[in-house]
């Protein structure tokens, strides 16, 4: 079996940023919706050659592009057909990072 010259994180961000790329470039109000993302950071990713995707990742060493939602893990311990609703009717967060943003949110629970 052949090592891969990318650690976890870089091959999660390699992973990513090409199925958004690829999903940008088919089509970009539909990667949008599906991504959360604006159409100016489509572009950016969807203009970048296979060699930009990896010196963008490389370049990143172990910091992660792309976060897991807050609620994940109520998602994960959730039966499918209810987070799949849950996640409909639910605004997309970004996990919190920081010891100080769980202590925020702790308190006003």
């Amino acid at each position: 079996m052949a090592s891969s010259p990318l650690n976890d994180v870089q091959h999660a961000n390699f992973i990513i940023l090409s199925l958004i790329r690829d999903a940008a470039r088919a089509d970009p109000g539909t990667a949008c919706c599906r991504f959360g993302m604006t159409l100016a950071q489509l572009k950016a990713i969807s203009d970048l050659p296979p060699d930009g995707v990896m010196a963008i990742v490389t370049g990143m060493g172990n910091e992660a592009l792309f976060f897991p939602r807050e609620d994940l893990d109520r998602l994960l311990q959730l039966p499918p057909a209810v987070s799949a609703v849950l996640v409909s009717a639910t605004a997309r967060l970004p996990a919190a990072r920081g010891a100080k943003s769980a202590a925020q949110r702790s308190a006003s629970a």
